[in-house]
């Protein structure tokens, strides 16, 4: 059997399908970023999938795709980890950028885009990545993902930028204290993950006006700042990947037309598109 995961910092989605290209079994577990998590963290996050871990021993391949995993010191720790608990399957790893790539353009050229917990994007020849911008982390990039909507809706809260309700809703729903975020975002691990849980506060209440307004904010910044950087930018259909660009695809496609582009397949989560590949 063949097991086929998409891995980010907060969760990994992994399918076991056979030779035959049936699907045997769909499980989810804690996020698999080497460059976030040690290896006893990441063994747990693994482990927390006890229905998957009983397939063990008849796993013969593993195709994972993961964020961080460009370095080769971390995919040797991811590896080593994969291959301590499947011991007995052939271990490929690829980054979650190609993962994306094959999941929405297939083997035609095009700009790719993760917006998930982070954000990414690569230009796609249909055969390999040839170049990739957003890979900066959320301190410098990482518009429009998770984390950096986690970010404004903090900013907007203690700038005292948004509508009253929208404020007392917030304040309400995340016990909102100065001393707690300071405490998450500068003494704990993981500051991206942390701002990421504020974002399912904009679906929650997607039909407020400033939250629309908020959602287009960011997908312009990510066109004009991020995707504009490609040169060829102009002529290329943009294909998205990641829950946020998923979720809210509505305003996304109208921001992508607004600039006069091309907009190309958005998905949630690639893994079920990648059995063609693998298999």
């Amino acid at each position: 059997m063949i097991l086929i995961a998409d891995a980010g910092s907060t969760k990994t989605a992994w399918m076991l399908v056979n030779n035959e290209r049936m699907i045997i079994g769909k499980f989810e577990s804690g996020g698999l970023n080497p460059t976030v998590f040690d290896n006893e963290t990441m063994s747990k996050n693994i482990a927390r999938n006890g229905e998957m871990l009983q397939h063990a021993s008849y796993i013969k391949e593993i195709h994972l795709y993961a964020s961080g995993v460009d370095n080769p010191v971390a995919r040797q720790k991811l590896e080593k980890v994969l291959s301590d608990i499947f011991d007995k399957a052939n271990i490929h790893i690829y980054s979650d950028m190609l993962a994306a790539a094959r999941a929405t353009a297939g083997y035609d050229p095009g700009l790719v885009s993760i917006l998930g917990t982070g954000s990414n994007s690569c230009y796609y020849d249909g055969k390999e990545i040839v170049k990739s911008i957003g890979y900066m982390g959320y301190l410098l990039m990482d518009d429009a993902s998770g984390n950096w909507f986690g970010k404004q809706l903090l900013r907007d809260y203690f700038f005292n930028k948004m509508p009253p309700q929208t404020k007392q809703q917030f304040k309400s729903e995340y016990k909102i204290k100065p001393e707690k975020v300071i405490t998450d975002l500068y003494q704990k691990p993981q500051p991206n993950t942390y701002l990421a849980s504020f974002a399912p506060f904009m679906k929650k209440h997607y039909k407020s006006k400033y939250i629309k307004d908020l959602l287009y904010r960011g997908f312009e910044q990510f066109i004009t700042q991020e995707l504009s950087a490609y040169e060829n930018y102009k002529d290329l259909p943009l294909h998205f990947n990641g829950s946020i660009a998923f979720i809210f695809q509505k305003e996304l496609l109208e921001v992508i037309r607004k600039y006069g582009l091309t907009p190309g397949k958005i998905v949630k989560n690639p893994v079920e598109e990648l059995i063609d590949f693998h298999v």
